[in-house]
């Protein structure tokens, strides 16, 4: 099971490779700075002041607890440069957090950093997001980013973000478009879910695409709606969980799930919206559970990356209008 999605970004001049968690569920991009010694930053990259013709620094510290973990530092600009080669994006005057002091939780990371895609007003550094920032200085060809989880989660690449537009082959079907309704997480109207193609009403009204969630985050009153009736699941106290009964070789016989966005429904089929059970080496078993998970406030459900990784997401903002929209189409299978 992924955990977490990630990408590489550099920063400074000359550039520096990082790697950052891209999350729409934040809007700050950290990396570990050189000044932090403990085991959760020496275990990655760490930036140097020293090593940059272009890094700024201001008097801004900053500190920002997760659901799993807290970092703290100071904020800076510095130049940002995503890709390679002529179809490179460099982002002059990026703000960014310098990592002081992060907590045990990040020692294992897959990532340097996070490199934050929410809105503006998000913030914790109070500086602009880097799409925005991109936007701003006019260095995409549409103001757009897009999304692409692999459908198979154990395949290589695992996916990949596209800024500027987005990647034709990494769909089928058509882009169906919906406007965001919250500009802080980028947050669509939600209607309904249907298992089964069965409707099932829910509390929850709106719907957060958050590509930092692994899982899909639901109240435990809409957890219960969701799952009743489905044969070979039972909730499992202990673990706050949803369990399959019939193990993960029983996943052919459970119903499709899915939520209705804007009146739209977009479905996953039971591999996407199980998750297998790690064993005591950190290995696979057979036992998996569902991954909708209880745990989510009552007004919205968070769609994370196993609902990505059935549904290519687009996000786009008109800076005249200040308007937002988010674009799902079905993914498809990566060919290369």
């Amino acid at each position: 099971m992924r955990r977490l999605y990630f990408g590489v970004f550099q920063l400074g001049t000359p550039p520096k490779q990082f790697t950052g968690c891209f999350d729409t569920g934040s809007s700050d991009t950290w990396v570990p700075s050189t000044s932090c010694v403990n085991p959760s930053c020496m275990t990655h990259n760490r930036y140097s002041t020293t090593a940059s013709s272009t890094f700024n620094a201001t008097t801004h510290p900053f500190e920002i607890t997760y659901g799993t973990g807290a970092v703290a530092g100071s904020v800076a600009y510095e130049t940002l440069t995503l890709g390679t080669g002529d179809s490179a994006i460099q982002v002059p005057h990026q703000g960014f957090g310098m990592v002081y002091d992060s907590s045990m939780d990040f020692l294992s990371a897959s990532c340097d950093g996070l490199f934050g895609l929410g809105f503006p007003q998000l913030s914790n550094m109070r500086t602009l997001p880097a799409f925005f920032n991109m936007m701003t200085q006019g260095l995409l060809d549409a103001p757009t980013f897009s999304i692409y989880l692999n459908p198979d989660p154990s395949a290589e690449p695992a996916g990949e973000v596209q800024f500027g537009g987005m990647n034709n082959a990494r769909f089928t079907g058509t882009v169906a478009w919906t406007p965001v309704v919250e500009k802080s997480y980028w947050t669509v109207s939600l209607t309904g879910a249907k298992v089964n193609g069965r409707s099932v009403v829910l509390q929850a009204t709106t719907a957060i695409m958050d590509s930092g969630t692994t899982a899909i985050l639901v109240s435990a009153t809409d957890a219960a709606a969701i799952h009743a009736g489905i044969p070979g699941v039972a909730y499992d106290r202990q673990g706050g969980y949803y369990s399959i009964t019939g193990g993960c070789d029983s996943l052919d016989s459970l119903p499709d799930i899915a939520f209705v966005v804007d009146g739209k429904t977009y479905s996953m089929p039971p591999v996407q919206w199980t998750q297998s059970m790690q064993g005591a080496n950190g290995g696979a078993t057979n036992q998996c559970i569902s991954a909708i998970i209880p745990g989510g406030d009552d007004h919205s459900v968070i769609l994370g990356d196993n609902f990505m990784r059935s549904w290519y997401t687009v996000y786009t903002y008109d800076i005249k209008t200040r308007t937002a929209y988010v674009g799902l189409a079905e993914a498809a299978a990566m060919s290369q």
